[in-house]
């Protein structure tokens, strides 16, 4: 089974400053037409001719899909239906694919802070276990790293002492990491 995955660039599309050039979130203020024209770019790219999206909740909510829905508040989604293209949004925030190719479950999350220490990782990859994932792979997209993701004291109460660097920042990917190789993730 193979699985193909993208990752996209701010480059390409048709939106102007600041959302300049190839926003593809509804939620920032952007106009909606330079959206649609940047997602049907982001499609043409990735050979697709759609993708689910979420509006995404900074949560640990997971839904399984086996066909296009409205976009749900949610931050993952989990399928076993081949060509059903899954997409989340980063930016700060991480993306995060597992999948079983053998099997053929495949997740993806939106793992911020907020989810990441909720468990969204932990949950997915028991979820996928559920419909029959047996050896589960991961890809982590890019996001921000600790030395950049300084926190006040609220966040910094309810984290972990091991999840924070430099006394005010936080090591979210360390969290998802954790995650992973607790549930037995064979290749990251």
């Amino acid at each position: 089974m193979r699985i193909r995955h993208f990752i996209s660039d701010r480059f390409g599309g048709v939106s102007t400053a600041p959302y300049d050039s190839l926003n593809i979130a509804f939620h920032v203020g952007d106009d909606p037409e330079n959206v649609e024209r940047n997602r049907q770019i982001l499609y043409q790219k990735a050979g697709i001719h759609k993708a689910q999206f979420a509006d995404q909740i900074h949560s640990d909510k997971i839904l399984t899909l086996d066909r296009f829905i409205d976009p749900p508040a949610c931050d993952g989604f989990i399928t076993t239906v081949p060509n059903l293209p899954l997409a989340v949004m980063g930016a700060d925030c991480f993306g995060v694919l597992l999948y079983d190719p053998e099997h053929f479950v495949i997740a993806a999350l939106h793992a911020g802070r907020a989810g990441a220490m909720q468990g969204i990782v932990t949950k997915a990859i028991n979820k996928m276990r559920s419909l029959g994932a047996r050896n589960i792979d991961a890809i982590i997209g890019p996001g921000i790293h600790s030395c950049c993701y300084e926190v006040g004291p609220q966040i910094l109460k309810i984290t972990p002492a091991r999840f924070i660097k430099n006394g005010t920042h936080i090591d979210i990917k360390g969290i998802i990491y954790e995650q992973l190789h607790e549930e037995g993730v064979r290749y990251i």
